[in-house]
Formats: C-alpha cells, sequence, structure tokens
C-alpha cells in the first residue's frame, strides 16, 4: 500500500470543528442508529474523503482517511499521520474529533480511544466505532433528481365526498429539506400554505418515508405534447432524524450511481 500524502503547511484551512456544547446540541442532527452511522462511514471510505482529526486542548490537527471498517471488531482503522511527534500527541490524547464533509454535509464523531495497529504491513490508527454522529445540514440542502424512467409518487391521503381517497404527485427532485414535484393527473388545486399530513414516498431499496409536507410555491408548466401541469415545490414539517436518515441514504445511492455512470 502506497503511504498518502495529505497537505501540511500553515496555510492549509482544514474543515471547522463544531465544539457544541451539550445543552445547545441540535439532536435532530444526531444519528445513534448503528446501521445508518455505518452506512455513512463505509461511503466516507469508499469516496476516500479527507478526514481532519482534531485532538489536544489547542485544536491542533492531523490529516488522515478511513482505510478499512472492522464491523465484527467493532472499530475503524484509519491512515497514519506523517509527522512522528504529532501522531503520539494523538495516541495520548483522550478526546478525538473527527470532521469531514459527505455530499456537501458535514460530518462529525468523537473518539475517546485511540491505538496504534497495523494495516497491510503499515502503521496505522484504530478507533472505535462511534455510538452517534452529527450530520450538520441547512435545510435548503443539496437535492437531488429522481429517476424520470421509474418515477417516484408522492401519496397524499385525502377525504372527498365523505370519503378517503389517496392523490399522487411525481417527484421531480428531493432534499432533506423537501420535494420539488407535478401533478400529472391535474386532480390536485395545490395552494401554496396547504398542509398535508400522513403523506407517503416510496424510496426504491431505501423505504417508505411518512411525512407531513407543506406546499411553498406553485406553478404552470407546459409539456412537449402541449400539456399544461402544475408544478410544486413542498417542504417536510418535523421530519424525524429516522426519516430524514433515509432519505439522506436515498441521496448518497443516487450520487455513486452517477458517479459510476459518469465513469463508464
Amino acid at each position: 500500500m502506497m503511504k498518502k500524502t495529505y497537505p501540511t503547511d500553515e496555510t492549509t484551512s482544514p474543515p471547522e470543528q463544531t465544539w457544541i456544547p451539550e445543552d445547545e446540541k441540535n439532536e435532530n442532527f444526531r444519528l445513534h442508529s448503528r446501521v445508518d452511522i455505518l452506512f455513512i462511514l463505509k461511503d466516507l471510505k469508499q469516496s476516500d474523503s479527507l478526514v481532519t482529526l482534531y485532538f489536544g486542548e489547542e485544536n491542533s490537527f492531523i490529516l488522515t482517511s478511513i482505510l478499512h471498517i472492522d464491523v465484527d471488531n467493532n472499530e475503524i482503522i484509519i491512515d497514519y499521520g506523517t509527522d512522528a511527534i504529532a501522531n503520539q500527541r494523538v495516541l495520548s490524547s483522550n478526546e478525538l474529533l473527527f470532521v469531514t464533509r459527505q455530499n456537501r454535509i458535514k460530518i462529525e464523531f468523537i473518539c475517546n480511544q485511540i491505538k496504534k495497529t497495523q494495516y497491510d504491513g503499515k502503521d496505522a490508527f484504530s478507533v472505535n466505532i462511534p455510538e452517534s454522529l452529527l450530520r450538520i445540514q441547512r435545510r435548503d440542502s443539496y437535492r437531488v433528481p429522481t429517476p424520470i424512467a421509474k418515477p417516484i409518487k408522492c401519496l397524499i391521503p385525502l377525504v372527498m365526498e365523505s370519503r378517503s381517497t389517496n392523490a399522487e404527485i411525481t417527484l421531480l427532485d428531493i432534499s432533506c429539506g423537501g420535494i420539488g414535484a407535478i401533478d400529472k393527473q391535474n386532480s390536485l388545486n395545490l395552494e401554496p400554505g396547504s398542509v398535508y399530513i400522513n403523506c407517503q414516498i416510496a424510496l426504491p431499496e431505501i423505504g417508505i418515508l411518512k411525512t407531513t409536507i407543506k406546499v411553498k410555491n406553485t406553478n404552470e408548466i407546459k409539456s412537449q405534447t402541449g400539456n399544461i401541469y402544475q408544478r410544486v415545490g413542498c417542504e417536510f414539517i418535523d421530519l424525524p432524524p429516522k426519516t430524514e436518515s433515509l432519505i439522506q441514504r436515498y441521496i448518497t445511492k443516487q450520487e455513486q450511481m452517477s458517479k459510476t455512470s459518469n465513469r463508464s
């Protein structure tokens, strides 16, 4: 294995750490699900993302990356630093903060123990898989288009003429903040400010989202065949962290598929 090299000059600007006091942390950003944590860590490894490891009271740091995730032994193997003195300081630190980005979203997790190990015949660090992880993003966050060939529907429960029914809109894109969609059946008269509860969105290979949506904006669009449809922008209301993590998993999967397609 060729030893990786990272920029170490004083002009290097590492991702800024977020030391958030415990009573100020927004738990909507924190993941506790082991499945979701492993999914994010494996994506960071696969994409060879640069990770900043902060240590010590002076916020010293080294640049590293994830080499291997050993689920059975509950440990992450990360690349060893290039500075021997800094490596020793890392090994003697009691609290270590890892900061990186995934799909423009800031990822942070803390480990309290670290040890020196060997990986592929080279020195490396070993830390435990974190029990929780912060994924910090803006509500107007990164969105991905949804497939045209196999459109994703959002089912909206309605009561019409004293009976329950489901209307549907077709997704154009999705983010952790909301959706863009089109009413191809022209069955709804969606107005800005309208709120719909218990809506369902089935994300392929991910799961079914149950959420409340609020219509933010609408406009008419004309198809190539001359048909007029209503396009809507909706935001998610009080999105649970578990549901948000499913959306992020879908976004990550779509990004990976896009990268694979571009390379082929």
